[in-house]
């Protein structure tokens, strides 16, 4: 049993201004450091915010946070990128059961302060938080200094963030708090859609844009503050797209709204709306930082996709991708001697899926879809190969696989599916799965013929009403 020596745990001087939220998830864990810390002069607050963390962090705004990473079990890198996400500033000192480096690895890429293992002595942990307290009393001694490294801080999470979606969030949601805006809209011309994921359309003088919003509660007040704006200043947007951003190179300052153009048209620009600060020289240096380390941002990780598409995996699913399918089909049928060596095509489609997107929001749509990968890639056999097609497309190839078989195969993950709910802090979905199968060279004679064939079905299961498994009809052709 660990021997705890009250010398070591002593405050800093600084310490007494300081707040540190402790989340438990044990309350072992909890007992544990509550016996060895609560006598120390810190603003301590014990929390089981279990399911409600979210609300519980964009209320508190916590300057420091202890979290047992058991509270997020279910996908805990996700939960920090979401914590740092909302809580940009907030130092976050993780406890986990866990000894996976990559973890560790994925939690620092995250955004958090120090991880440890559970049980870390309370020595540890103090001394953990006594770095904190030092670096933040320096911030507090020059405001300038500490404002320079928050914003260094957000330029830092950006650069890391694993997605174009994260980088602008993260971006706006800090901008929004810079100049005290309500909300955060980013437009983007619809001809660069590839770089600007799961957005929103509208036309703006005939011209197509695709959009993202924070602070709104619909993309339909988003549209509606759009065009607000474009009747007070209707040749801005426009103008500053299709002149390369020419006429108004600088962010454009204007009573209530903001106007901060990228440099490059295909990454767009962003409008913050209801703004309470007023512009001055340190305030637009560092918005000015921020914009330029966001744009390198968004050009490295455009060249990384880019050289992503060269390989076979899909980073969101860790399926096998639609370059990978091709290559897969090829050599099934290359080595078929025999019409009873063909094989199978499943073609799967996630019924209703945009409902999923538009009730709970992008980032419960990704997860959704890596666990529907997920199932997918267990309900099948080992021999087999699972692909994501597209969107909330997926298809699976059955090797020397009768119809009947293949019918067998994909009812029983048509049943799982149907049977499962999917756990989220606060949440539960459930959903069903349309799946149309051909089989090569049943129904098709060359690659994309069976695929067709594959997918006609699933859409005769779509109008049949959904959550069916239907066989294509042979092809006379064939």
């Amino acid at each position: 049993m660990h021997h705890f020596s009250n010398t070591l745990l002593r405050a800093p001087e600084t310490a007494t201004q300081f707040t540190v939220d402790f989340w438990f998830h044990d309350p072992f864990l909890k007992e544990l450091y509550h016996k060895a810390l609560q006598t120390y002069p810190i603003n301590w607050r014990w929390e089981h915010p279990s399911k409600n963390w979210r609300q519980l962090l964009q209320k508190q705004k916590p300057e420091f946070l202890i979290l047992d990473l058991s509270l997020v079990a279910d996908n805990p890198i996700q939960a920090l990128q979401d914590m740092k996400s909302l809580s940009p500033m907030t130092e976050i000192i993780v406890l986990s059961h866990t000894e996976d480096v990559h973890v560790a690895i994925s939690a620092f890429k995250a955004g958090i302060s120090d991880y440890y293992l559970k049980p870390t002595n309370p020595e540890t942990l103090w001394y953990a938080l006594q770095k904190l307290f030092s670096q933040k009393g320096l911030h507090t001694e020059d405001p300038t200094l500490q404002a320079d490294l928050e914003i260094f801080s957000v330029t830092h999470h950006i650069n890391i963030a694993e997605s174009d979606l994260k980088m602008r969030e993260l971006a706006v949601r800090h901008l929004m708090g810079l100049l005290k805006a309500s909300s955060g809209i980013w437009l983007c011309p619809s001809l660069h859609l590839p770089a600007m994921t799961n957005a929103s359309k509208h036309v703006i003088d005939g011209t197509p844009f695709h959009f993202l919003a924070w602070g709104l509660d619909s993309s339909e007040q988003a549209i509606i503050k759009l065009k607000r704006f474009q009747k007070r200043y209707p040749l801005l947007i426009r103008d500053s797209f299709f002149t390369h951003l020419t006429s108004h190179p600088e962010n454009w300052f204007r009573e209530d709204c903001v106007w901060i153009p990228l440099k490059n048209s295909y990454m767009g620009g962003i409008l913050l709306f209801d703004t309470k600060e007023i512009a001055n020289s340190p305030l637009e240096t560092r918005t000015e930082f921020l914009i330029r380390s966001l744009e390198v941002s968004l050009e490295n990780h455009r060249r990384f996709i880019e050289a992503k598409q060269l390989t076979y995996i899909d980073d969101l699913t860790g399926l096998y991708n639609p370059r990978y399918l091709d290559h897969a089909l090829g050599i099934a049928i290359d080595h078929l001697d025999k019409k009873e060596e063909g094989f199978c095509v499943l073609f799967v489609d996630v019924d209703r899926f945009k409902q999923v997107n538009d009730q709970h929001g992008h980032i419960i749509g990704s997860q959704m879809l890596g666990h529907i990968g997920r199932l997918l890639k267990t309900g099948l056999r080992k021999q087999d190969h699972v692909f994501r097609y597209g969107g909330d497309e997926f298809i699976a190839v059955l090797y020397g696989t009768e119809l009947a078989t293949a019918q067998e195969i994909a009812e029983r993950v048509r049943k799982t599916a149907e049977a499962r709910i999917f756990k989220f802090p606060g949440l539960s979905i459930q959903i069903t799965l349309s799946i149309g199968i051909a089989r090569f060279p049943d129904h098709g004679a060359d690659k994309q013929s069976i695929i067709k064939m594959a997918d006609t079905a699933m859409y005769t299961s779509k109008k049949q009403g959904r959550n069916q498994v239907i066989v294509a009809e042979p092809d006379i052709h064939v």
